[in-house]
């Protein structure tokens, strides 16, 4: 039996028991901001657990989940994996511990066939709570007499769970599998006692009966819950009889892939086999986090991520991989997943695409960082300094974990505190720009959800609504009778017309009205659980529960529909000039502007950014229909609508649809999305779109800021106004503006020439410095020139005069100049150093770009915003290749 019929075998046996058999949530959690993503079976079930949902008292489940702990660990150990399938039947106040280790015994020894001598069940022997004399008796009856000497009785550490210090918790039964004799070591502690590799856990029950209390003590509670996981690969290579999960149908698709991709044969050495582990493992967990719409960065989901990416590129590398090939195998990973989760399937090229760009990505700073790393290893023998390390890590984007796995194969310590220590004196700044995505207000409202009825929500048809208040919240989320004026807290309408918080759109504002008064203000509109929606609201009047008021929302919302409805038209346009494997990667849409982050390999030039410009506005020229309408989901994919990736869609969804005809030629459309936002009805409301910037976020992502509509007349006044009032200083018309800053332009420009020209020895004496004396180790000499604002023309022609008086000298001469860098790097030819790939190193810490030849090169890029560290890091760059 393979991993597909043990999967069906298990959903559809306690199916017969009587579970709802329920579809696997996102790896992202949804409305739970303590879990970066879904780690466990229960956590799409934790509503049920709190009591805040009851339309199932049962459940069972195959659920994605996703451990970041395990990373260092996988290749290593035939237990660890990141990416796993749970396995799990769920009682919410139902049956108890007799039916749910029943049952999990019935479905091992009976539906699996597995031998009952070869399995060790385990119970809770008492410690912080009694023994668990129940779970005993149970198992006992369960086993024939001659197995009762495999029960177990572990503690707190192994056989007990609770949610925190207090709250739920209760003891657990873990049932395990005895590998065999083979396994077995000198010594060995026996199931649950020793982590060594017979003794291998199966499937963990867990019996929530217990309140544990603020003083230790436990009281039982109401309703007993059941939360059972059993991983899927675990109990594939149990059933399939192989030596670990990797040689079990779940893995082996991909690792005969990548050996023959590879030529590398597994089990030819230990090396080789754990470097193809480690492959397919991180292949698999990459293939569905960028399914659900995770791109590498630096931060959250991301980093990890591309930690994955990295990580099997790099043991790629130790195979002999020279370029980029975990691409290569993502059809091995659909012929694992083929018929149990289309959301891979159909993200196929995005997956494809996203790994190969940041495989490629990777190669290229990876070179130059292992010689940093090998210096380093040779100049520390003792521990690599923190601080040396997250250099490693900012300057090339080496990851601390490479730098701590090739650090221990030569047993060299590192300190990794010191590591966390810089690296968060870097991040200060954008920590203190963070914004709050609102996903905390989430857990506030959970217990206040159930209480109230579903919003009804009328803002796609209106914006003024009489509506009933149900109920009021204070800022702490507790419920009370009445908000006193000002007082701020949250209201809750039986109909509302305000839009909630959602797919990057902000909420609506406005007024709540009494007979025509305004008795409070809505700052903001919230959905952070799912069906209830939460308004932010300001009175400047008492407000009750009970109370008939009217709402009517702020003439903003026009503004940012007008926003919205822009992001569509910009999407469409990138696609017709980039293609359709640009996808978006974000967005975020307010009265003022709109942001849209897209997915891109390549920087754009101005003229392809001018086209994207000139597409959009064409189509706001023709006005276009917008139309929107709820549809059946399957309709996306015959009309050629435009998803996102990981976004979860309600069924029927709505579409958003951009043509000249209407439904009926709904396949022909200039844009076609499913979109949950508000948004115009005519491209002509827009009356223009303006990309204000493009600007890089990550690698492979970059993000357009622009104005539609209202916004973008706005700041087209604001511009004139600019423009006039420059014109009137200059005593001359707004449209003669262009040529009489040219002219400004060429006279500074001039008069910085004879500047420079007048006083070059000033300028040498200023800016040159000795930084290494001896670089090549024949006595040649470093220097460093800031040439301050000259233009590339000019520094090459400073540089040319500066070599005149030089010998033995490698010469870097840089400046600033209308917000550029630009740089040059030669020599006197007496130098053995490569001036090419010093300025290709250099090129790569500013973001930019460079090259030459062996004896003269230029580059430029982004000013470092550290210029003597940046002088610094050139110094050690150029001891790299001299």
């Amino acid at each position: 039996m393979q991993s597909q019929q043990i999967r069906k075998s298990f959903l559809d046996f306690f199916a017969k028991q009587g579970h709802p058999v329920v579809k696997s949530s996102p790896l992202i959690p949804e409305g739970d901001p303590t879990l970066l993503f879904t780690s466990a079976g229960m956590v799409q079930f934790k509503p049920y657990y709190l009591g805040l949902k009851t339309d199932m008292k049962r459940a069972a489940s195959c659920q994605k989940s996703f451990r970041t702990t395990d990373i260092d660990n996988v290749g290593r150990t035939v237990r660890h994996v990141t990416f796993f399938e749970m396995l799990g039947n769920f009682s919410f106040g139902d049956y108890f511990k007799k039916e749910s280790l029943l049952w999990g015994w019935e479905f091992l020894t009976k539906e699996m066939g597995l031998p009952a001598e070869r399995f060790y069940p385990s119970i809770y022997r008492g410690g912080v709570a009694p023994r668990d004399e129940e779970a005993r008796a149970i198992w006992e009856n369960i086993l024939p007499k001659n197995l009762h000497s495999h029960i177990l009785e572990l503690g707190d550490k192994d056989n007990f769970w609770a949610m925190g210090d207090t709250g739920p918790s209760g003891p657990c039964s873990e049932v395990y599998w005895d590998r065999g004799e083979k396994y077995d070591h000198k010594g060995c502690a026996g199931p649950g006692a020793c982590d060594c590799d017979r003794y291998v856990e199966i499937w963990n029950h867990v019996f929530t009966q217990f309140d544990k209390q603020s003083d230790g003590t436990f009281k039982p509670l109401p309703r007993k819950n059941i939360d059972t996981g059993m991983g899927l690969e675990r109990l594939t290579f149990v059933v399939e009889g192989k030596e670990s999960p990797f040689e079990t149908s779940l893995f082996q698709p991909i690792m005969h892939a990548a050996s023959r991709l590879l030529k590398a044969e597994p089990g030819s050495s230990v090396e080789t086999t754990s470097a193809l582990r480690i492959i397919s493992e991180h292949l698999r967990a990459s293939s569905f986090l960028i399914a659900e719409g995770i791109l590498p960065s630096n931060e959250g989901r991301g980093y990890v991520l591309r930690r994955l990416i990295r990580r099997a590129a790099r043991y790629g590398r130790v195979l002999g991989a020279k370029d980029p090939f975990l691409h290569k195998l993502v059809p091995s990973v659909h012929e694992i997943f083929r018929d149990v989760y289309p959301e891979v399937i159909s993200a196929e090229k995005q997956i494809s695409a996203a790994l190969k760009f940041e495989e490629q990505g990777f190669i290229e700073t990876l070179e130059t960082g292992e010689k940093f790393l090998a210096d380093l290893l040779e100049r520390y023998p003792r521990g690599v300094p923190g601080d040396e390390a997250f250099k490693l890590y900012e300057t090339y984007g080496f990851p601390i974990e490479l730098t701590r796995e090739l650090a221990l194969k030569k047993n060299i310590p590192l300190d990794e505190k010191g590591f966390e220590v810089a690296r968060k004196a870097a991040q200060e700044t954008a920590r203190a720009n963070w914004k709050d995505s609102g996903e905390k207000d989430g857990f506030i409202f959970q217990t206040a959800e159930e209480k109230f009825p579903a919003t009804v929500f009328k803002g796609y048809d209106t914006t003024g609504t009489d509506s009933v208040i149900l109920g009021l919240l204070d800022l702490k989320g507790n419920m009370v009778d009445s908000l006193p004026a000002g007082s701020d807290g949250h209201a809750v309408l039986d109909v509302t017309p305000f839009y909630a918080e959602s797919g990057g759109q902000v909420g609506d504002t406005g007024d709540l009205l009494l007979g025509g008064v305004k008795v409070a203000g809505v700052a903001n509109t919230q959905k952070p659980v799912a069906k209830v929606y939460f308004h932010y609201v300001k009175p400047v009047a008492a407000l009750k529960a009970g109370m008939k008021v009217r709402a009517e929302v702020s003439t903003l919302r026009h503004n940012t529909a007008c926003n919205h409805t822009a992001i569509h038209v910009v999407n469409a346009a990138l696609k017709k000039v980039f293609g359709e494997n640009t996808r978006q990667a974000g967005s975020e849409v307010d009265p003022h502007r709109f942001r849209f982050d897209y997915t891109i390999t390549k920087t754009p030039s101005k003229e392809e950014m001018a086209e994207v410009e000139r597409i959009a506005n064409e189509a706001v020229g023709r006005k276009y229909k917008v139309l929107k309408m709820e549809r059946p989901l399957k309709d996306a994919a015959s009309f050629g609508a435009t998803t996102l990736l990981g976004e979860k869609y309600q069924d029927p969804a709505r579409f958003v649809l951009i043509n000249k005809g209407g439904w009926d030629s709904a396949g022909d459309h200039y844009s076609l999305e499913l979109c949950g936002g508000t948004h115009i009805d005519s491209l002509g409301e827009l009356v223009f779109v303006k990309i204000l910037k493009d600007s890089s976020v990550s690698r492979g992502v970059r993000r357009i800021e622009g104005v539609a509509g209202p916004a973008a007349v706005a700041h087209l006044t604001k511009l004139a106004g600019f423009a006039e009032t420059a014109a009137s200083k200059l005593s001359i018309p707004p449209q003669d503006l262009p040529s009489r800053v040219d002219q400004l332009l060429e006279n500074i420009k001039e008069l910085k020439a004879g500047k420079s020209k007048a006083a070059p020895a000033a300028s040498l004496k200023e800016g040159r410095r000795h930084l290494v004396e001896g670089i090549d180790g024949s006595g040649s000499s470093f220097l460093i020139c800031d040439a301050g604002a000259l233009g590339m023309k000019d520094l090459r022609e400073l540089s040319d005069e500066i070599k005149k008086d030089l010998k033995s000298t490698l010469l870097f001469i840089y400046s600033r100049c209308e917000g550029k860098f630009s740089f040059i790097i030669t020599h006197t030819g007496d130098v053995k150093a490569d001036a090419s790939a010093i300025a290709k190193s250099v090129a790569g810490v500013i973001n930019g770009s460079g090259g030459g030849r062996k004896d003269f090169a230029q580059g430029g890029g982004e000013i470092p915003a550290d210029l003597p560290a940046f002088e610094k890091n050139v110094v050690e760059i150029a001891k790299k290749h001299v």
